[in-house]
């Protein structure tokens, strides 16, 4: 069951970042980010999170 609540929440957080992302810099930007979390996990989150509000 956790196992399942953990896939659950990782998806919800890509999309998340995805559409943050995609909001802030645009499309590709949102998708590249969606690709590092995607490959990254919670490394690639936390990196997301650093570095949003960098320009």
């Amino acid at each position: 069951m956790i196992g399942f609540l953990i896939w659950v929440l990782s998806w919800v957080c890509l999309f998340w970042i995805w559409g943050e992302a995609s909001a802030r810099k645009g499309k590709q930007i949102g998708c590249l980010w969606a690709l590092v979390v995607f490959l990254l996990g919670p490394v690639g989150i936390i990196l997301y999170l650093i570095l949003r509000n960098y320009d």
